[in-house]
């Protein structure tokens, strides 16, 4: 868990509004992108992360899954994925039909150059990267993406965000849903005036992981854009 308190710019600024300000602009925003988010929702998501209360905090490894009540999916997860594990910018429940529970995993971006760099390359080692290597080869042959593609590079932090919604849901069986949120006009950042110079910079990263359009993830795969908040 990291205490982040209040950010003061960038996408985590403009998330932590969304979240404890405007959650029902956020709620309609996510829902009306994805038909299988919406037919399975009973109730609007529930968000246990970043709040305010909280201290805007942000979770990984098995405090993520204890913030949606799946604490017993640690021992799994682990067999999956070393400790270090993504850290999430925002996560939700959402209660759906015959009482089942729905997972929203969420990752903001206000500007391109934080999609993938160098920087954001994997940096294990050792037992570490083979565990990350073996899962990330399991989930590019389940989604049909060539087994050379390079996952641990510059768009490293999507790759492993995929993978944690494979797990979730095709390992563990639980409604799972990755949204990517993309801020337009965060003029302090310099990030993009427009969803189309978004959808460029996507359209070039998906070219580098290699990802078919239609795969058995696509529908949990929610890309949304909204306008920079509070500046």
């Amino acid at each position: 868990m990291q205490h982040t308190g209040r950010a003061s710019k960038g996408s985590q600024f403009h998330l932590q509004n969304l979240v404890n300000e405007y959650p029902e602009y956020l709620d309609c925003l996510i829902l009306s992108s994805n038909p299988s988010l919406r037919e399975y929702g009973l109730t609007h998501p529930k968000w246990v992360s970043p709040i305010a209360s909280d201290d805007y905090a942000e979770y990984q490894d098995e405090q993520f899954l204890e913030a949606i009540g799946l604490r017993h999916l640690s021992s799994t997860l682990f067999d999956f994925w070393p400790t270090r594990g993504p850290v999430w910018d925002a996560l939700a429940t959402v209660g759906g039909k015959n009482g089942g529970q729905g997972v929203i995993l969420l990752e903001a971006k206000s500007y391109t150059q934080e999609l993938g760099n160098p920087n954001y390359s994997c940096r294990a080692s050792g037992r570490s990267l083979k565990k990350i290597e073996h899962s990330l080869a399991i989930v590019k042959k389940i989604i049909g993406v060539k087994p050379e593609t390079d996952w641990v590079g510059d768009y490293y932090q999507y790759a492993n965000r995929i993978a944690h919604l494979y797990f979730l849901n095709i390992i563990e069986q639980v409604p799972t849903w990755m949204v990517f949120l993309y801020f337009v006009g965060d003029i302090e950042q310099r990030g993009p005036s427009n969803v189309a110079e978004w959808t460029t910079a996507l359209d070039e990263m998906e070219t580098k992981l290699g990802l078919p359009k239609h795969h058995l993830l696509d529908q949990r795969i929610i890309s949304v854009f909204a306008p920079a908040w509070g500046q």
